[in-house]
């Protein structure tokens, strides 16, 4: 109900005409109610010195407290999860979950965040993060704009109505370890009801979704294949998160670019300006799941090495594509096919390892290679990403610098593979970028 409906009630609150703003739109997963904590003891004491700050702490509300007699429980920012996480193994030897978490300033005025953690079920702290700690995770919509590094420069404080995204990505030493259920904590400042207050909420409680990965096979044969843009990344894929279908989703969150290296970690043989210089061009991609193909594109031409051009960047980023229904909800994804290649169509039956087409460079691609996601629909960007593992593959070195490793493979350097502690067979593991996976053949 809105305040409106009740008279005496509007007179109460009328200080808060201008401080809160319209209700925003709702999340794929609704938050849950706890004890919210406001103000501190520092404040107050502050307050009652007439100290410059003028921080103001209003009536903790306790648990125990009768909450017909409690004071106003005021959240003035909103965090929203845009998706349940679900736990997997990577190719590091760690569990991880991976979600997003909207955050809106419902007020009129900035909000500074002081403060940002998540809990277990039972209150233990399993990562904090500090206002320049959040720098690097979180993307602030009214503030941010991306380094070449690829980090963001976002501020700690969201503008009036302002809203902000963190990525999160929490890594656990075994299974036991990873928790059933998370609580999100922020402590933020504002000014409020005439004064500038400290607010604790704690009411954002996420289930962690129980159901296991996907397993599916190599969407590719034997090679040295380099893993660029995963799950643990601070860039590309993993924050790809984007407004489609009236919802936030990303699609690509675990998604994979599989990039074929020659035998002396290069990208490219000659100039790289075309696609017959990329040793991966015209390999063939295999079907990682029996299932049935549901849709199928095969109109676009390849892009130019480091050219992309064409409408299709924005409405078919992933050019000439292949959808396979692998059944239990859930979809792979292969994308910028070789134009003419395509070895299937729309209602097909596929079973694991038949070709369904070759590796190409159409669609938003700045250079031949194989994207490759497992989402929860058909849609190859308005669904979720839900993470996979593959029941197979061998690790065969890794970059030590990630960042150098990128940009060695965009100019045509040798990247800096080194062996890794990590080498060896693996089994039921999503692998982490930067590492050179090898597939049976």
């Amino acid at each position: 109900m809105r305040f409106g409906a009740f008279g005496s009630v509007m007179l109460a609150v009328s200080f808060l005409v201008g401080q809160l703003g319209q209700p925003n739109q709702a999340g794929l997963a609704a938050t849950t109610g706890g004890a919210q904590k406001s103000g501190s003891k520092e404040a107050a004491a502050q307050h009652a010195k007439g100290s410059a700050s003028n921080l103001a702490a209003p009536q903790v509300a306790s648990a125990r407290q009768n909450k017909a007699t409690a004071p106003c429980d005021w959240t003035p920012i909103l965090m929203t999860p845009v998706c349940e996480p679900r736990l997997f193994r990577g190719s590091d030897g760690l569990y991880n979950l991976v979600y997003e978490m909207q955050l809106t300033n419902y007020c009129s005025k900035p909000t500074k965040i002081l403060s940002f953690e998540v809990d277990n079920a039972k209150g233990g702290l399993i990562k904090s993060y500090t206002p320049s700690a959040l720098h690097s995770v979180m993307l602030n919509l009214s503030a941010a704009k991306p380094s070449e590094s690829g980090k963001s420069n976002d501020s700690d404080v969201l503008p009036a109505g302002g809203s902000a995204v963190i990525w999160m990505n929490l890594e656990f030493k075994d299974r036991e370890s990873a928790p059933k259920e998370l609580t999100h904590k922020i402590v933020i400042e504002t000014e409020f009801a005439g004064k500038v207050r400290r607010f604790e909420n704690a009411h954002s409680k996420l289930a962690v979704d129980n159901k296991p990965p996907v397993v599916v096979g190599p969407p590719l044969k034997g090679g040295r294949w380099y893993a660029s843009g995963g799950y643990a990344g601070n860039f590309g894929h993993r924050h790809a998160l984007f407004p489609l279908g009236n919802r936030l989703v990303n699609a690509q969150r675990f998604a994979i670019d599989w990039l074929l290296m020659t035998d002396d970690d290069h990208a490219f043989k000659g100039d790289g300006k075309e696609c017959s210089h990329y040793p991966g061009y015209g390999k063939q991609l295999i079907a990682a799941a029996d299932g049935t193909v549901i849709g199928v594109i095969d109109r676009y031409e390849d892009q130019i090495p480091n050219d992309p051009k064409g409408d299709d960047l924005a409405f078919y980023p992933g050019g000439n594509t292949a959808v396979i229904d692998i059944g239990n909800g859930y979809y792979a994804f292969y994308a910028h096919m070789k134009p003419g290649s395509v070895k299937v169509k729309e209602g097909q039956k596929v079973k694991r390892g038949d070709v369904i087409g070759d590796l190409g460079s159409s669609g938003n691609s700045s250079a031949p290679h194989l994207h490759f996601h497992v989402m929860d629909g058909p849609s190859i960007l308005g669904s979720q990403g839900v993470p996979y593992v593959f029941d197979s593959f061998t690790v065969n070195g890794a970059a030590n610098n990630e960042e150098k490793a990128e940009k060695a493979i965009e100019n045509g350097g040798a990247a800096p593979i080194v062996k890794s502690k990590f080498d060896g067979k693996h089994k039921d593991e999503l692998p982490r970028e930067g590492m050179l996976i090898v597939f049976p053949e």
